[in-house]
């Protein structure tokens, strides 16, 4: 069928009305939005449990302090180092090198970690960006749709 007999083949039959025609736009319109609108809410609730899982995954596989391989005779330091919770006896008993040493690494690390705070927080701010954007299209898209004047079927030239 040419493209024009089609489209008056889908509106030409005898059960379906204007206003039908119209209910199952809006119908359809209203449950894509309903279904949209569950999963972006789905997908919020995954988030907080997918980022925690993630980080507790990097952690682990946060690679070990090169202060343990600077101080083999005390592996216990290392292993504290790592837990990030040294004790004042541990730090009496090392020399100065040795504590330089922690100094420097920790000094390293903090600066690592501040560079991928920046990172981070720079990806959260085009991720807030991208969802303003989003919400407005969907606002505006969900305006526009009230205003639409209804739906007509077209007419066929008789003859």
């Amino acid at each position: 069928l040419p493209p024009q007999s089609k489209q008056s083949s889908s509106y030409s039959g005898a059960d379906t009305t204007e206003e039908d025609s119209e209910s199952l736009d809006d119908m359809d319109f209203l449950s894509r939005q309903k279904k949209l609108q569950a999963e972006a809410k789905m997908a919020l609730a995954m988030a907080k449990p997918m980022a925690k899982m993630q980080v507790e995954v990097e952690k682990q596989n946060r690679k070990k302090s090169p202060v343990a391989d600077l101080l083999p005779h005390m592996p216990h330091i290392s292993e504290c180092l790592m837990k990030r919770s040294l004790k004042p006896t541990d730090l009496r008993d090392m020399t100065i090198g040795q504590l330089q040493v922690i100094v420097n690494d920790l000094h390293s690390q903090i600066e690592s970690l501040n560079e991928e705070l920046v990172q981070l927080l720079l990806i959260r701010d085009e991720l807030h960006t991208e969802q303003d954007a989003m919400l407005v299209d969907i606002e505006d898209l969900t305006r526009s749709a009230r205003n639409f004047p209804p739906l007509t079927a077209p007419t066929l030239p008789s003859g």
